[in-house]
């Protein structure tokens, strides 16, 4: 699979009005993407591929799931129905023909990502949280200091911020992310 051929599947699935919102949200996370990618020297077909399709099963529905989870995923995405559409997307990366598993890691953890991640895993985590069409406060914060040079600490920053968030709503915060939040932290010396 190309960039190309995920951007084609990409406007095919979400061109329809009531779903262009998504359109420009993944554009948005390719832009990013492929800046991040010729700065900090990764590939940028990889980058721009998991940018295209992290979001591709968004809106479909829970049952597609079936037959594709493993126990533990079926179990963690009802506890955080939020990792299901990445978890999903991930799967159908591999069901449209792709077959790289830094790709494949990279659209399933872009959520909140994961312990020890990859440079890839991590530029579309944070492309996704602070591309250009976020508009709310933290996100601004974030992308101002990923565009600073400083991407550790816009990852820390937008976990801190999706923490913070979830805690307010009175919602359970992903151990994992709890993890990766620290993780950054101490990457930082913080």
């Amino acid at each position: 699979m190309t960039s190309e051929e995920a951007r084609m599947i990409i406007i095919d699935k979400y061109s329809n009005g009531s779903y262009l919102d998504r359109l420009t949200h993944t554009f948005g996370v390719a832009e990013m993407a492929s800046y991040l990618a010729d700065i900090y020297k990764i590939d940028k077909e990889q980058a721009l591929i998991a940018a295209y399709l992290h979001d591709f099963s968004k809106y479909d529905p829970e049952t597609d799931a079936i037959g594709v989870f493993t126990d533990s995923e079926i179990t963690e995405c009802n506890k955080y129905p939020f990792l299901y559409h990445a978890y999903l997307s991930a799967y159908n990366y591999k069901k449209l023909g792709g077959d790289d598993n830094e790709i494949f890691n990279a659209i399933k953890y872009h959520v909140f990502g994961r312990p020890h991640m990859s440079k890839l895993e991590e530029i579309i985590m944070i492309s996704d949280y602070t591309e250009k069409n976020r508009r709310y406060k933290a996100c601004i914060e974030c992308r101002e200091i990923l565009l600073s040079g400083n991407m550790d600490l816009a990852i820390m920053k937008s976990l801190e911020a999706t923490i913070n968030h979830c805690m307010k709503k009175g919602d359970e915060v992903h151990p994992v992310q709890l993890e990766v939040y620290k993780e950054y932290k101490e990457k930082l010396g913080l």
